[in-house]
């Protein structure tokens, strides 16, 4: 199935994003979008949707890079089991 393709597709750009987040080296958007091989579009897609849940994300153009406001408070997980 296509859709089951693009669902890990997306959880493993998510996964991608969130390392680079944490470590703080996600240089400006354009590279981050590049780092992620997804668009710049994409990129403040997946932004929006994080934001939306609550998780502040800025952006230092001093250190150029995006970060977490409070990494604290942060915590992407994904569970997959089997229903027996």
């Amino acid at each position: 199935n296509n859709w089951i393709m693009k669902v890990f597709s997306f959880i493993d750009t998510v996964s991608l994003f969130h390392q680079y987040v944490i470590k703080e080296s996600t240089g400006k958007a354009e590279d981050f979008a590049r780092k992620l091989g997804v668009s710049r579009a994409t990129l403040y897609n997946i932004l929006s949707e994080l934001e939306s849940y609550g998780i502040e994300i800025e952006y230092s153009r001093f250190r150029e890079t995006y970060y977490y406001k409070h990494p604290e408070n942060v915590n992407i997980t994904l569970t997959i089991f089997q229903e027996s």
